[in-house]
């Protein structure tokens, strides 16, 4: 019997049995519709979070001070005369102090952590966000110090009810939880970059944001107590940033005299981080849908070695009249790979249909790969050949004497 003919038999077997066939091959389906989809998903939320994160930072950089070296004085190393010296150079696009800082807002009857951006003219330029509702900070209010604030869209609908709700309205936000709060007025909304990925992770605790002005951070929280945290910079041409980075170190040692103090980094150094831990957990979530594979594989074993037992008289019959071991061997082990591989096609087709439809739920483009897609149909055909290997083997070794006198 040659493999033709053994492809044939293999067919006809399986039509005999389509019930039983269609429940083997569905773990199959399952599990590689699993792994398509994760890992379509995953990787778009990924993209989609670290994408714009990166984009933001591209050509821009801080600077800081080691502060535990310098804990004394750190602050004297970032203040107003170096920022403005740094500025006349005219060697950079744009240059803005910078301070980040943990805040409290009282958000449906506790408190809640916010992460505060001080801002400036500046900084807005060098660090955007994508207002959505009202408006940016104006030009007076960077100069007057009123206390007007933008938030993100998460934080205003849980608010309010909705971005445009509310423009208008009051926050109420402390340097602590049992410190006096003081209201801010919210003037504008902005996108929060970090909702799509984490609600596609399953989480619910997504980064809260507000922005206000350097000078109205300096009237509520006294920034020469406080000083600067970073000073950002962004290069003139992007390409070049490695050698801006360098040139700014140089000339802050040159101004304050002080030797191997400053440290740099990219605005994309954190979106780096994030982009492999989002890897790792990609990865994770892959693995775990990959076990229903396994799961499957074990499956197509079973059913595999019942139907060795329920032929056990057939296999007989064609040993006495002639069929080689290699040939049962065959036949078997081809009904094993066919079951797997149409489960795998089915699965792939399910998997990227199934991440469209969850991509759209979720608000997430979905990201499929064509090598995640060939492995995929690899595997499912690899695990028809391991998994079929043993109940292949028993048929093949059966004596046909002992075949024949079954029930």
């Amino acid at each position: 019997m040659n493999f033709e003919e053994s492809f044939k038999s293999s067919i006809k077997a399986l039509k005999g049995n389509k019930v039983r066939s269609f429940l083997t091959m569905l773990g199959i389906v399952i599990g590689i519709a699993s792994v398509i989809t994760m890992s379509a998903i995953g990787k778009g939320g990924q993209e989609s979070i670290t994408g714009n994160l990166k984009k933001t930072g591209y050509g821009k950089f801080t600077v800081y001070v080691d502060r535990e070296d310098q804990a004394f004085r750190w602050k004297y190393l970032l203040d107003d005369d170096i920022i403005e010296k740094l500025k006349n150079t005219d060697k950079f696009k744009a240059v803005s102090p910078m301070i980040k800082k943990r805040l409290f807002a009282k958000l449906g009857g506790r408190d809640e952590i916010m992460w505060l951006t001080v801002t400036t003219p500046e900084y807005e330029e060098i660090d955007k966000v994508n207002i959505t509702e009202g408006r940016s900070l104006l030009s007076f209010e960077y100069k007057t110090g009123e206390r007007s604030v933008l938030i993100d869209h998460i934080t205003a609908k849980d608010l309010f009810g909705s971005s445009k709700n509310a423009l208008g309205k009051s926050l109420e936000m402390s340097e602590s939880r049992k410190s006096v709060k003081i209201p801010y007025t919210i003037v504008g909304v902005f996108q929060n970059q970090f909702e799509q990925y984490v609600k596609a992770m399953g989480g619910r605790r997504i980064p809260r944001f507000v922005r206000m002005p350097l000078r109205t951070y300096d009237k509520v929280y006294d920034l020469k107590a406080n000083g600067y945290t970073d000073i950002v910079i962004e290069s003139k041409n992007p390409d070049f940033m490695s050698e801006d980075m360098g040139e700014a170190k140089r000339l802050l040692e040159k101004f304050t005299g002080v030797k191997d103090l400053y440290e740099v980094g990219t605005l994309s150094d954190g979106a780096s981080s994030f982009d492999s831990i989002l890897t790792t957990l990609n990865i994770f979530v892959i693995f775990v849908a990959g076990i229903s594979l396994f799961v499957g594989g074990i499956g197509v074993m079973n059913i595999m070695l019942v139907s060795v037992i329920e032929r056990t008289k057939e296999i007989g019959i064609r040993k006495a009249i002639g069929a080689a071991d290699k040939n049962i061997l065959m036949q078997f082990l081809l009904e094993a790979v066919i079951l797997t591989g149409c489960g795998g096609i089915i699965g792939i087709i399910s998997g990227i249909l199934l991440g469209i439809v969850i991509g759209n739920i979720v608000g997430i483009p979905p990201v499929f790969s064509l090598w995640s897609i060939i492995i995929s149909l690899a595997v499912s055909m690899s695990i028809g050949i391991i998994f079929g290997v043993i109940p292949a083997k028993k048929a093949a070794k059966l004596n046909p004497i002992d075949a024949l006198r079954s029930e």
